[in-house]
């Protein structure tokens, strides 16, 4: 396997074609990489030296991802060819856990280091994705409530008027109660004072009686 190009070679190519403002970027980036290259486990996803970046007041990750950052993204690019990784983000401590034992042995067998992270984050996202799954058809299984008829029948049960109930509403629309009150009841149902005040509106003595019909 050819050795990775040093990345101060690579800077120095791109400084030399671009503008004051966007050399002093890519030194600023240069920096962030290189000390970004002795941390362990190294990580050179955009996101992570993006935000490293701006923090020294380089390049930010959204500047670097744009098609205008092309320069800012081959460097990247080589610090993590010259460091033996790639790009994209290193494996998590849950995602190295969904690793078996046969996954490992093939990791092993490959011997760059570049493509080594790749398989082994596309088999960690493949494990993640079974195991969602496994835990879906766990849990698949059709379950029929059957007790929401009956709820139905108790709340219909709970809406029919019990004796003492259907007396009481009769006793209050009774003739007896309204000219012991001295009120006056109108066709309409509307119930009046005897000065002609409305007590009651259009439709309550009418409502009442329809309500307690079927129960007497």
């Amino acid at each position: 396997m050819a050795k990775p190009v040093d990345p101060t070679l690579v800077l120095q190519e791109l400084c030399a074609s671009a503008t004051t403002r966007t050399a002093n970027a890519l030194t600023v980036l240069n920096a962030v990489l290189e000390q970004q290259s002795r941390i362990t486990p190294l990580d050179f996803s955009m996101a992570t030296i993006g935000r490293l970046s701006k923090e020294q007041g380089g390049p930010s990750t959204q500047t670097i991802r744009n098609r205008t950052g092309k320069h800012f993204q081959q460097l990247i690019e080589a610090w993590a060819a010259y460091a033996g990784t790639t790009c994209k983000k290193p494996l998590s401590v849950r995602q190295k856990q969904l690793l078996n034992s046969n996954d490992q042995h093939i990791l092993d067998a490959i011997d760059d280091p570049v493509i080594r992270a790749v398989v082994g984050s596309l088999i960690a996202e493949r494990n993640k994705y079974r195991d969602q799954l496994n835990t879906f058809k766990a849990n698949s299984g059709l379950f029929i409530d059957r007790t929401k008829g009956d709820k139905t029948n108790t709340t219909l049960e709970n809406k029919q008027l019990v004796p003492l109930e259907v007396e009481a509403i009769q006793a209050a629309i009774s003739d007896a109660f309204f000219n012991t009150q001295g009120w006056e009841v109108m066709p309409t149902g509307q119930v009046k004072d005897a000065e002609g005040k409305e007590i009651y509106k259009r439709g309550y003595v009418n409502g009442l009686k329809k309500s307690v019909k079927n129960y007497i």
